[in-house]
């Protein structure tokens, strides 16, 4: 599950902070929903914003074709493309992706998004960490970097 009515469900700082590293100066490819719920906290001169709505104008470059947006991306010398979601945009995306940074929370409520079904490649783990629950992690939550065989 990775959220509900358009909207992370938790706040865990650690899990923030080590996304934004990761993420750093990077070009990012997301969708129109979660573009919008983000405004306040991405960088706009590297979103790349997916939607199907051709007249759809933001701050951001924007693209009706995913093969767009990567070839825009690489044209401006990114070597390592993210993917930000949300559901739509990681199912369209993962046949495409050959490194995985997937953060895993321990969290039981129910959401309306899912993140992908990964499992059916081959993955090899490049990198693994768990972080608990604590007086600042309201969430235990684990990361594990992945690449494609």
């Amino acid at each position: 599950m990775i959220g509900k009515e358009n909207d992370l469900m938790w706040d865990i700082p650690s899990e923030s902070k080590h996304y934004k590293d990761r993420l750093g100066d990077h070009f990012f490819i997301i969708g129109r929903k979660n573009y919008e719920g983000s405004l306040e906290t991405i960088n706009k001169e590297k979103a790349l914003v997916l939607t199907r709505n051709h007249a759809y104008d933001a701050e951001a470059k924007v693209f009706n074709d995913v093969d767009r947006a990567i070839a825009y991306a690489q044209a401006q010398g990114e070597e390592e493309l993210f993917v930000l979601g949300g559901e739509q945009i990681y199912e369209l995306m993962m046949p495409k992706i050959d490194l995985l940074y997937l953060s895993t929370i321990d969290f039981q409520e129910k959401g309306d998004s899912y993140f992908p079904r990964h499992e059916g490649h081959d993955w090899s783990v490049l990198e693994e960490f768990s972080h608990c629950k604590d007086e600042q992690t309201p969430y235990s939550w684990a990361f594990k970097k992945l690449i494609k065989k």
